[in-house]
């Protein structure tokens, strides 16, 4: 019946996705040729589902090549196969985003917490942690509905691919290997509004005040530390106080304690050691206390 296809307009609203983006795909050869039904010239309304699919997989950054490969094996194959390629594809996008991850990281920790170069890194390595925590949310999704979800013939609009790929992501979760010990840890990205952005620039401008970084002595090894040493001052102390209370609530794995005493103000943070690089890279690295020992020892020379 010629009822049910749907024109360009039709398919883009009922898969919530610009008609912009549509044509984008249609250019790119990702959506299926239109047909012609007596006088009506449209596509199936099954392919609203594909779309909606397609545009969800494009948003975690997956490349043509891969959403080539989705769109024909969400119409032409088994939903059980398709899950399955999403799931690998979800994978490897991970893999490759967390490598970016860190050598941001290692870009920050190089370019000195607090300068202006650190802020623009550390605004670059957001995007790339909002990212991950897309791909880890799908990914969890497509295992946790492999099973109870896949079922014979092509993927529709209740299968496991498409729950997947609404899966909410409001957390990040650092990479561990629960059989080495290391332990689990997760960044609330929503905490506070997800306001992490907004954070970055009060950030550059407190540890740009930051005179030294010391080691803190722990004698726990599956802790690490770092104490920061500011000159008095009042509202930097509020400042600081509120800077630690919004990391807390984002990374609560780590404690976060504010000093004030007759040797200054300082700020001093533990977290376990599996958070080891993402401390040096957003605080900055102690100085060895050896080395801290030669510098202070040539500061004094005459």
């Amino acid at each position: 019946m010629t009822a049910g296809l749907l024109d360009v307009s039709e398919l883009a609203a009922r898969a919530g996705v610009p008609a912009a983006r549509l044509h984008h795909y249609a250019e790119a050869g990702l959506l299926a040729p239109a047909r012609r039904d007596g006088d009506r010239f449209g596509y199936p309304p099954a392919e609203a589902n594909i779309l909606r699919m397609l545009a969800g997989a494009d948003d975690l950054g997956l490349d043509g090549q891969t959403l080539t490969a989705l769109t024909t094996a969400w119409r032409d194959e088994d939903c059980a196969t398709a899950h399955e390629r999403l799931a690998e594809a979800v994978t490897a996008r991970l893999d490759v985003v967390q490598g970016r991850i860190g050598e941001r990281q290692r870009l920050m920790a190089e370019s000195g917490s607090g300068t202006a170069e650190w802020a623009d890194v550390t605004t670059d390595s957001m995007a790339l942690f909002e990212d991950a925590a897309r791909l880890q949310a799908v990914a969890r999704a497509l295992t946790t509905d492999l099973v109870t979800a896949a079922h014979a013939g092509p993927c529709g609009d209740g299968c496991g691919c498409a729950a997947a790929l609404t899966a909410p992501a409001t957390a990040y979760h650092f990479p561990s290997d629960p059989a080495r010990g290391e332990a689990a840890l997760m960044c609330d990205l929503a905490a506070d509004g997800g306001d992490a952005h907004e954070r970055i620039g009060m950030w550059q401008q407190v540890l740009a005040r930051a005179q030294r970084r010391e080691p803190l002595p722990n004698p726990d090894p599956a802790q690490t530390g770092v104490a920061l040493w500011f000159p008095f001052d009042v509202e930097l102390a509020a400042t600081l106080g509120r800077l630690a209370a919004a990391e807390y609530r984002c990374c609560s794995f780590g404690s976060y304690t504010i000093v004030i005493d007759g040797t200054g103000l300082r700020l001093e943070i533990r977290m376990p050691v599996e958070a080891a690089d993402t401390l040096a890279a957003v605080i900055g690295a102690p100085t060895p206390p050896a080395a801290a020992t030669e510098v202070h020892g040539a500061a004094n020379q005459p």
